[in-house]
This record gives C-alpha cells, sequence and structure tokens, in this order.
C-alpha cells in the first residue's frame, strides 16, 4: 500500500510500498508537485549570522543555526516550510550520529510535512569550520 498525503496545495508526499518508507527518518522517498504556482530555490544555508560569521563550532549547533537561517530565507521568499519538496543537505566527514539531530531539526521545521531529500557526505565546504549546509526546493501554489 502506498503511504501519501495529499495536500489541496497540489503537493503529495510519497513512500510507496516496497520501499523503505523514509517518513520515520524525516523524508519522503518523492514529491510529486502538481498544478499552478511557482518554485522558489534557496541556496545553500550554512550557520552564519548576518555578517556572514560562523555560528557554533559542533554539529549540532551549526544545524541548529542553519535551519534558523533556512527559516528565515523561506518567510522571506513567501514560501512556508510545508512548501518545501527537496533539500540537500551537506555534512562535512559524516558520521551516523548526525542523524539524530537532523532528522529533530528537521521535525522542527517541517513537522510532518517531509520533503524529498539527498544527503551528501564531503570532505569540506564553503568556510573554514564549516560543518553543515542545506539548500531547498519549494513549490508555492498560486492562491
Amino acid at each position: 500500500m502506498s503511504q501519501a498525503q495529499n495536500f489541496s496545495d497540489g503537493i503529495t508526499r510519497l513512500n510507496p510500498e516496497g520501499v523503505v518508507d523514509a517518513s520515520a527518518y524525516g523524508f519522503s522517498q518523492a514529491v510529486v508537485v502538481k498544478g499552478p504556482g511557482h518554485y522558489i530555490h534557496i541556496s545553500g544555508q550554512f550557520a552564519g549570522d548576518a555578517e556572514g560569521n560562523l555560528v557554533g563550532d559542533t554539529m549540532e549547533a551549526q544545524m541548529k543555526q542553519t535551519f534558523l537561517n533556512l527559516k528565515r530565507v523561506i518567510d522571506a521568499s513567501g514560501g512556508k516550510p510545508e512548501h518545501v519538496v527537496f533539500v540537500r543537505v551537506l555534512i562535512v566527514d559524516h558520521e551516523d550520529r548526525y542523524l539524530a539531530p537532523l532528522m529533530e531539526e528537521e521535525a522542527n521545521l517541517f513537522g510532518s510535512n517531509h520533503p524529498a531529500s539527498t544527503l551528501i557526505p564531503v570532505p569540506r565546504l564553503a568556510l573554514e569550520g564549516m560543518l553543515f549546509e542545506i539548500e531547498a526546493t519549494l513549490f508555492v501554489p498560486d492562491e
């Protein structure tokens, strides 16, 4: 049986039978978007303050600041967290122990509206000391 959440905004999140139910991990296997609206692509966000200074020296602290920044950009773009249909996560020297705080931050921002997601372990990011980055794609339906 396919697990799907259908919303009147034209966004359907899928975790089909025969594939692991990714919602337990904070993402959907696919997100189908139909209907009139527009996309918003958010550049990679990191744990920077308004002046671009890195905030936090642990993965958890940087995740928290990064998700705060992501929320700020989502709000400024005219979107809402439930409009996020895809995220790409980059983690320096990824370890399994980073999954729990990542899932917590995603749950805090997205609730049960799990976007499709890819996590990519990387050896380094753009700035020295930067441990975590996330980019997002939103679909905002026309009103």
